[in-house]
Parts: structure tokens; C-alpha cells; sequence
């Protein structure tokens, strides 16, 4: 896998000048050398001589000319090698110089010295020929622990070498000369990506968009002109639902400085005008790569900010309400004092890929996998070869499901002519040990079934701080969740002016993860209306709210703040199981523990009252622990609604 770097991706620094200077300088502290011998053709050494000469005059070529005479009469002569390598690594042709190094070591290895055995060993690494990196690393006494490692990965890595067949996209997809950086809605039905018409440096970046209809995907257009201008947009990033888009630009906005990230909101097909993500994300320095959570409200970003860890870090933001907190370091062992890029964060919200040169691996930037458990992030572990190569690995897209990999491919055709093209590769075994399916539908009125604007929010009942915020088109109506295997979610929907809703989603471990779709309608609230609570949790024979029950009554505490002239009911009820007697004790305890939490958290007891019905208000048949399970239940009943 292979890479073109472009301004919004990844910066390059100016190197070249500084090592020409350096490289000059080292080339020229060889010079005093003198390693004439009789043991050398006098000839080889002449010309060897004369091309040091040249050297000092910064004659290049004609010292090239001179040592390939050199050579040429004596391939025993290692200064001539030496001399040959020193001058390509000056002009960076850095496979021609390592040519050279590799025939020094074959003639005289004894003339090498201990920082020389560095740098071949280094350069064989990064040219992925790892044997001879090990063979050079093997003479120095007190090697980099990194370099060392890399090697050694590297030379197993290959040993275990599994062959990945490359699917390229649909050529309606590979329009451009260059595209680069898909990513997907959950659905896979839109694809995004960046495109440049050619891989001149001044050519332009826009953002395009692509649709999949009946199967096939039609030609991508620029997707909006709110978003692509004169300038470079590039390196984007798109909530699951497609509807909150983060993308890199560097001119032409309004900015902090170097460049930075924007937001754009979809409503109906309409983009709006991006906003910079303000102070919190953005600073005076380079800020890009963005990965959006599913749910589009936590975000991932690599930049060469100061407080960092090394050259350029990943950093991390969460939105609350509508602001964007100030950006955290992701911190060890994540970053090093190395480069990381491109992070990309799976739809489990706790897979973490990114590209990093500071961890052990294949040569160059290497993808890398980070499992987020229990907040902590862990050691992360190299993608391994074939996804790693010694070229630079920079970014990779996955599917919910972690069953197929986008990423971007180099080519260079027999003519010289770059191009990037957008190919994808299935993953036997998936990279991603929480695998995610997406629930879709839309939300809409219950009595004209007028599509609404409503807030969905889903907590993992196990892990309440795993929350899922979005909001439904409010011109459509369209929702999408993201279920992360073997978890419990409650799902709570509300809009001012109706009864909320309420539902639970379980996925399983091994269950196989397909799409789901409902629809979920919301109706205006109403005196006598009522729903079951579904996240309410008791012990068996207990009155005592189960800690799962907190985040669903949070849910409603909120919901009767922003509806404050509603009064209810708390009404509990059990199955028929036990006595009449104990079955009333008992709904009236868990309907009085449900009160007791709302009034402990801020709610008007005048506006509430609780109740116990036993079990003589049963929703389905007693006769089966299905029907039993639904009878125990907690029940919100409006008493009284103004104007009702």
C-alpha cells in the first residue's frame, strides 16, 4: 500500500536544503582521508582523488564521471563506493546511494565505521531489505531500541506474508487522476472522498460525493458549494448518518492560523456554510485529519500544536451542547515523540487506527490498531505485513461491520504519470474485535406523520458514560444508530411538545449484525397518554432501582425540565406471580423508589404522584415468562397537560 502526500494531508518539512548542507559536510570530512594503498589499482585511486576535488568544488557530475572510471577499473575500491553513495544521498536519490553503501559493505566491510553500520542499516529498513538492515544493525554496538525492533518485526513479518487481493472501486469512483481519503456512511450507500485533477503541487483539492443507487454508484460530484472554493478542501471526515462533516482547509477562511478544521450540517440535501471549529480545536498551528465519532460528537485530529508528545500528536475533542472542549493529547501510548497521522475511529467508537513512524513496524508511517478499554487506550499493535510495507501507510477506512477495508492506492504508469485510486480489500478476519450493525427509520409525528426534528440519545446501559447523541432530519425525518456486538442499549427519543419514547436495543455476542429498521413515532402530549418505561431495572422481589435504571431517568428529569406544566403518574405493576397483597406492596415500592429519584433530582413532587396497580393491569398473558416479563413494568401516565 502506498500514498501521496498532499498539503491538507500530511506537511512535508524542508529538508532538502538542510541535508544538502549536511550531507556536503559529511561528504567532505572524508576527504583527508588518505586511503591510498598498493593493494588498489593506481588508476582507481587517481580518479578517486580527482573527483574529491571535484567535490570541494561542488562539481558534482564531474565527480560522479570520475568515480564510476574509478569503479570501473577497480570494483574492489571501497572509497570510490563511498564516495559515489555520499554524493546520491546529497541529491536524495536515496535508492542509488544505498546501492553503493551495499557494494562498499561487499568489498570492505572492515572500512565501515559504527555510525556508517547506522546509517546502511537504517536505509536498507526503509528500502524494505530487511535482511541486509539486520545484517548492518548486527555491527553496531548500541543500536536505537526502535530500529533494532522494526527490523526484527519486519524480518518475521514477512515470513507470514498473506496475500490481499485488491478490489479497485468502479472506475465511475476513479474519475480523477488523484483521489484519496474515502470514507462512508454507515449505511455504505455515500462515499467521500478527495480528488485533484492532477498531482501538480499548485493542483486543486475539493471534496466529492458519490451516491449508491440499485447497487451502482454514479459519478461523484463536488458536494456542495458552500464547502469546495478556489481553494484546498481535503481530508474529511462524516458522522454515521452523513449529516455532520469535518474536512482540513488551509486558505481562503476564516482561520487561526496554519490550517484547520471547518464543520458543515446537512438538513434535507442542503450543506451549510462551514463554520471553523473555534479555539478549541483549532490553533496558530497545523491542525487536520479528521475522524469523527459515529454519532459525530467526538473527534480526532492529528496536529503539531505545542504541549504535544512529539513532532505532530493525535488530539481529541468532545462536543458538548454546541461547543467543541478544548482538545486533550491522546497522550501515550498512543502518540511518541515521533510523528502520528490520520487517525480514523470505527463505529464502535473504541477502535482506533492511525498512522504513526514511532512505533515498531515495516519502515516509514505504519497503520496501527488501539482498543479504547475502559477508557484507557492500549499498546498499539502494528497491522502487520501485507497492510504495512516500508512505503508510508497513512490512512484506512472500515466498515461497521469490520469486514472490508478503503484505502488509497499509488500508481505510476511506464510514462511517469502518478495516480491514486480508491480500492478496498475484504478482512477474513476483521481488524476490529467490536463489530457494529446500524438501526435506521425516521422519526415522525403520530397523527400526520410529518417527519420531525427530534433528539435521540442511546446509552450502553452497561457503561453510562457510552453515550450516542444525534438528532433526526428535521426535513426527513431520518435517524441512524450504531449498535456496537454484545452490548445493551437504551434509547431514549424526545421533542418539546410530545410524549417521549422509549426502547431497548441487545445485541450478542456471534449474533450476526444486520441492518434494522423502525420507524418511531412521536405524539403530541395529551392527558391520559402513557408508555412503558423499558429501562427500568429491579432485582427479583426488590424494590431497589437497578444502577442500569439511572441513565433513563436522567433521560426523563431532563425531559420534564424542558416540559414543565406536564403533571404524571408513576404507576407500578407486577405479574401475577406471589400474592395480591405482596404484588401491591410491591408496585407501589418500585413506583415510589421511581419518584423518589425524580424528586431527588430537582422534579416538583406537586407535579408527580406514584401509584401501585399489583398485577391487575397485565399487558400480555401471565402464562409464559415472555408475557410474565412484560407485566413487570414501570409506567409514566400524563394527569394533566395545559390546554388539554
Amino acid at each position: 500500500m502506498a500514498y501521496i502526500f498532499t498539503d491538507s494531508q500530511i506537511p512535508r518539512y524542508p529538508l532538502m536544503n538542510q541535508a544538502f548542507t549536511g550531507l556536503i559536510m559529511l561528504l567532505l570530512a572524508f576527504l583527508p582521508y588518505n586511503a591510498f594503498s598498493q593493494e588498489y589499482s593506481k588508476r582507481a585511486v587517481k580518479s578517486t582523488t580527482k573527483a574529491e576535488e571535484a567535490i570541494r568544488l561542488r562539481q558534482f557530475e564531474e565527480a560522479k564521471s570520475l568515480l564510476r572510471k574509478a569503479i570501473e577499473t577497480d570494483p574492489t575500491y571501497w572509497k570510490a563506493h563511498l564516495r559515489m553513495a555520499t554524493i546520491f544521498s546529497v541529491y536524495q536519490e536515496q535508492d542509488s546511494a544505498l546501492s553503493y553503501y551495499n557494494r562498499l559493505v561487499e568489498v570492505a566491510p572492515e572500512k565501515v565505521s559504527e555510525k556508517l553500520w547506522v546509517r546502511i542499516a537504517g536505509m536498507n529498513f526503509k528500502a524494505g531489505r530487511y535482511q541486509q538492515a539486520l545484517s548492518a544493525i548486527k555491527h553496531v554496538k548500541s543500536p536505537d531500541s526502535l530500529l533494532v525492533n522494526s527490523i526484527s518485526f519486519a524480518v518475521n513479518a514477512i515470513k507470514f506474508q498473506e496475500d490481499i487481493v485488491l478490489e479497485q472501486l468502479p472506475d465511475a469512483l476513479n474519475a480523477f487522476q488523484l483521489q484519496y481519503f474515502p470514507v462512508l456512511t454507515v449505511d455504505e450507500n455515500t462515499l467521500l472522498f478527495t480528488k485533484r485533477d492532477s498531482d501538480r503541487p499548485y493542483s486543486d483539492e475539493d471534496i466529492v460525493v458519490s451516491s449508491r443507487i440499485g447497487g451502482q454508484w454514479i459519478p461523484p460530484q463536488s458536494i456542495s458549494p458552500n464547502i469546495n472554493t478556489e481553494f484546498n478542501e481535503g481530508a474529511c471526515s462524516i458522522s454515521a448518518d452523513g449529516r455532520t462533516l469535518i474536512f482540513t482547509a488551509c486558505e481562503g477562511r476564516k482561520s487561526y492560523g496554519s490550517c484547520d478544521l471547518y464543520v458543515s450540517y446537512k438538513t434535507g440535501n442542503y450543506w451549510s456554510v462551514p463554520q471553523n471549529l473555534g479555539p478549541g480545536v483549532n490553533s496558530r498551528y497545523w491542525e487536520s485529519q479528521p475522524a469523527l465519532s459515529a454519532d459525530g460528537r467526538t473527534l480526532y485530529f492529528a496536529s503539531n500544536r505545542p504541549g504535544g508528545i512529539g513532532k505532530r500528536d493525535i488530539w481529541t475533542s468532545r462536543k458538548v451542547g454546541d461547543e467543541w472542549q478544548e482538545a486533550q493529547n491522546l497522550g501515550k501510548p498512543v502518540n511518541t515523540v515521533y510523528d502520528e497521522t490520520t487517525p480514523f475511529i470505527h463505529a464502535n467508537g473504541r477502535s482506533l487506527i492511525f498512522s504513526s513512524e514511532g512505533h515498531v513496524g515495516m519502515g516509514g508511517f505504519d497503520l496501527l490498531l488501539s482498543q479504547k478499554q475502559s477508557g484507557i487506550w492500549s499498546t498499539p499493535v502494528n497491522l502487520g505485513f501485507p497492510v504495512n510495507t516500508h512505503h508510508d501507510e497513512i490512512s484506512m477506512f472500515l466498515n461497521a461491520s469490520g469486514s472490508m477495508a478503503y484505502f488509497a492506492k499509488e500508481t505510476i504508469s511506464k510514462q511517469g504519470v502518478k495516480r491514486s485510486l480508491l480500492v478496498r480489500y475484504p478482512l477474513v478476519d476483521t481488524l476490529v474485535a467490536d463489530k457494529s450493525k446500524y438501526v435506521t427509520g425516521k422519526v415522525m409525528d403520530a397523527k400526520t406523520k410529518a417527519p420531525i426534528g427530534a433528539d435521540l440519545r442511546m446509552i450502553n446501559l452497561m457503561d453510562s458514560s457510552d453515550i450516542y447523541h444525534v438528532r433526526s432530519d428535521s426535513v426527513n425525518g431520518k435517524y441512524f444508530l450504531v449498535l456496537t456486538q454484545g452490548q445493551t442499549y437504551g434509547v431514549f427519543v424526545k421533542k418539546k411538545g410530545y410524549l417521549f419514547e422509549d426502547f431497548r436495543f441487545e445485541t450478542s455476542e456471534g449474533q450476526a449484525l444486520t441492518p434494522d429498521t423502525l420507524n418511531i413515532l412521536l405524539s403530541p402530549i395529551a392527558t391520559g397518554d402513557q408508555l412503558t418505561l423499558e429501562n427500568i431495572y429491579f432485582g427479583v422481589d426488590d424494590y431497589r432501582l437497578d444502577p442500569r435504571s439511572r441513565a433513563e431517568l436522567l433521560e426523563i428529569v431532563a425531559y420534564l425540565n424542558e416540559n414543565p406544566a406536564i403533571e404524571f403518574e408513576i404507576q407500578g405493576h407486577t405479574d401475577n406471580q406471589g400474592g395480591e397483597a405482596y404484588n401491591q406492596t410491591l408496585s407501589t415500592k418500585r413506583a415510589h423508589s421511581v419518584y423518589q429519584f425524580l424528586s431527588e433530582n430537582g422534579i416538583d413532587a406537586k407535579r408527580m404522584s406514584y401509584k401501585g396497580y399489583g398485577s391487575t393491569q397485565p399487558i400480555a398473558a401471565n402464562t409464559t415468562p415472555e408475557g410474565r416479563s412484560k407485566n413487570r413494568r414501570i409506567t409514566f401516565k400524563v394527569i394533566f397537560v395545559p390546554n388539554h
